[in-house]
């Protein structure tokens, strides 16, 4: 059950998928935002055309669902207790604040894996912080080794450290199954990009 947006986190559920699962991605309405990422199809903008969100969506199925709304939420339960794994990468007050924290869907299904990505991770000083990539970069310390030493630091191209997190959030999922197999026992995960 993939409740993500944007890369970290349909990067971790597109290599799911690609290697067999079974994968429903849960927009809100309006969709995923990753939908308005150029490049375009043909250079046209349009919610269809993105090919970053192509990429990252392949071999899923989707549904519509308002989170905000009680309706919704209902219905995101009804999924979980038939999910083995559910990602999701809101900020860390999101899905205690809907109703939908790890607790409360462990009541639904014991054996649900919870998969939670985020900037700083779920607990911790930072973890309201919102980053973007040259933040995680630069905290991480890796913009400290690149570019000349005269000059400005520099930040490899495109999101490196986001789909570095969702690789990261998929290979802890698989071994969270493999323990799940054994052990018929659900449990959180918590990524941090950074």
């Amino acid at each position: 059950l993939d409740l993500t947006h944007h890369i970290a986190g349909p990067y971790c559920t597109k290599l799911l998928a690609d290697h067999g699962a079974d994968v429903v991605k849960v927009e809100r309405p309006g969709g995923d935002p990753a939908r308005h990422i150029p490049p375009f199809f043909h250079d046209e903008a349009g919610p269809d055309k993105s090919l970053p969100f192509l990429f990252l969506n392949t071999s899923k199925r989707g549904v519509t669902l308002n989170l905000k709304s009680g309706r919704g939420r209902e219905m995101l339960k009804s999924l979980a207790r038939e999910s083995d794994i559910l990602v999701e990468n809101f900020t860390p007050r999101v899905m205690p604040s809907l109703g939908l924290d790890f607790a409360t869907l462990r009541q639904e299904n014991p054996s649900l894996i919870m998969v939670s990505i985020s900037s700083f991770g779920q607990t911790g000083p930072y973890r309201d912080y919102r980053a973007t990539e040259i933040v995680a970069y630069a905290l991480g310390g890796l913009m400290y080794v690149f570019g000349n030493h005269d000059r400005e630091p520099l930040k490899h191209a495109l999101n490196q450290a986001q789909f570095k997190a969702g690789t990261d959030a998929a290979a802890a999922t698989l071994i969270a199954l493999y323990r799940q197999r054994l052990t018929g026992e659900g449990q959180q995960i918590d990524v941090s990009v950074q």
